[in-house]
């Protein structure tokens, strides 16, 4: 087994100016890991990322980069299966990219962390752990990514942390999606970016106008990803707004989703949504925010533009949308 530590609030302890990074971490998560392993008859390797992640300063290159590190470690030593731990506040999006970029590895991969420091009174850490690693062996190589915490096995590419507090914080209100075709070849042109590619999310609110659109993405990002209401609306009536759009799709990617917590957008279904797929918009199904980010990301990083990327969205590669 492969236990791969990134960070987060597992790995902390409780400062005079509050949680921060245990430096004795890898002494007791070696022993952690060994009081679980032991019983079931596997051996466990232990690797840090160095240095370790504080999850709120997540960007885009940290999901990637993790994933890398996994794969190396995978050929090298063909573990049974692999668990990365990681900090609860980006921890659904960071495993909902992992389940892109690790599609096929034939190691299982199970993502958990905790609420709770590892050595504060009724932490979680112990028992996530042990889900963790217990899931990862029963899996089947074949097995999509998915998140140990709280009880529960989730689909990375459907959860998102739903609780601040309680220690069964992650939820997924969808199944996993089935008949995902899997990932497709990456372009034979190479044209992915120098940098990874950053794609940002922007959420219609009743008092939102076409200049605060316009000023989201004003720093350039790669792609973005809209939440909209219901099935697909958004203010398009709001003057500026229709053009707007335009004018972002024009220069990016622009992917609809929708801001209730399960169903999905159809494009199709009213007169708004039409318009925003006249304008350009990719329908995003029953995209979490976080999978619709990930997604995107992943394809624009593996060089995937214009139709090529459309299809891409609107296919369910991995279960992660209807």
């Amino acid at each position: 087994m492969l236990v791969f530590a990134t960070g987060g609030t597992i790995g902390m302890h409780q400062t005079d100016s509050g949680l921060a990074p245990d430096p004795d971490f890898p002494e007791v998560l070696d022993r952690l890991v060994s009081g679980i392993c032991a019983p079931l008859g596997i051996d466990a390797r232990i690797n840090h990322l160095l240095p370790a992640i504080d999850s709120a300063n997540a960007d885009a290159e940290t999901a990637p980069r993790i994933a890398r590190a996994i794969s190396a470690r995978v050929r090298t030593h063909r573990p049974r299966g692999v668990v990365i731990l990681h900090g609860t506040d980006t921890l659904a999006y960071t495993a909902a990219r992992i389940a892109f970029e690790l599609s096929g590895l034939g190691s299982p991969v199970v993502v958990t962390g905790s609420q709770l420091p590892h050595g504060a009174g009724g932490t979680d850490a112990a028992d996530n752990l042990s889900l963790a690693i217990r899931a990862a062996v029963r899996a089947a190589p074949s097995a999509p990514v998915s998140i140990a915490f709280g009880g529960s096995i989730l689909p990375a590419v459907r959860a998102a942390k739903h609780d601040a507090v309680s220690l069964t914080a992650f939820r997924a209100e969808r199944a996993l999606a089935p008949g995902g075709v899997g990932i497709p070849a990456a372009p034979s042109t190479e044209d992915a970016p120098a940098a990874p590619a950053r794609v940002l999310s922007f959420r219609f609110t009743p008092a939102v106008t076409a200049e605060d659109l316009r000023a989201a993405v004003g720093a350039g990002p790669d792609g973005l990803v809209l939440e909209c209401y219901g099935s697909g609306n958004a203010p398009v009536a709001r003057p500026g707004m229709l053009g707007t759009l335009r004018e972002l799709c024009a220069t990016l990617p622009v992917v609809a989703i929708t801001q209730c917590a399960t169903g999905g957008v159809d494009l199709t279904r009213y007169a708004v949504g039409r318009e925003l797929a006249a304008a350009g918009v990719i329908d995003g199904s029953d995209l979490t925010v976080e999978a619709a980010t990930a997604k995107l990301g992943f394809l624009l990083d593996r060089g995937h533009r214009g139709e090529d990327l459309r299809v891409a969205m609107e296919r369910n590669l991995v279960g992660e949308r209807a």
